[in-house]
């Protein structure tokens, strides 16, 4: 695709299988994506999914071994150091966790971990992270938007909320 943003060609995903052998778990994977467009990866428990969306950002979990073509904007992502791969992490490409739920941990003020990628990433300031997150939180249309990032993530489950 011409005007691609993201584009992924042939990407293979490799692990160790129980017997020690190289084991493919994502095949010769290919996919471009238009800036301002989303892509859905969708399929059952264990097809892959979340294993192409880590590939992405040149994470192996358990060691697997990445191969193939990843270009994100003018940035190519395969065979890069692992120091440059990581500076395009909250900047070019960041990764959102199937289950939002669970991915929050339950001992932090959701705000904080809300806050936390453009902190870590030095993309805000303290104050201007958290005038964006109210913002997100006003755009969702959840309630009280102002102050309910001040709750842990179980005091927002149920499906309903108290101001």
């Amino acid at each position: 695709m011409a005007d691609a943003h993201v584009e992924v060609r042939d990407l293979c995903v490799t692990v160790r299988g129980p017997d020690g052998a190289p084991l493919r778990i994502v095949d010769d994977i290919s996919f471009d994506v238009a800036r301002g467009q989303m892509l859905a990866l969708i399929g059952e428990s264990g097809s892959g999914k979340t294993t192409i969306a880590l590939s992405l950002m040149g994470h192996g979990r358990g060691g697997a071994a990445i191969s193939g073509d990843i270009r994100v904007g003018d940035t190519t992502l395969d065979g890069v150091g692992a120091r440059s791969l990581a500076a395009q992490r909250g900047h070019r490409i960041t990764y959102v966790a199937q289950s939002a739920a669970a991915a929050f941990n339950p001992s932090r003020r959701v705000i904080d971990q809300v806050i936390e990628p453009a902190l870590i990433h030095r993309t805000a300031s303290p104050a201007t992270a958290r005038q964006r997150a109210v913002e997100l939180f006003r755009a969702l249309a959840l309630p009280n938007p102002e102050t309910i990032g001040s709750r842990y993530p179980h005091e927002l489950s149920g499906g309903s909320f108290s101001g």
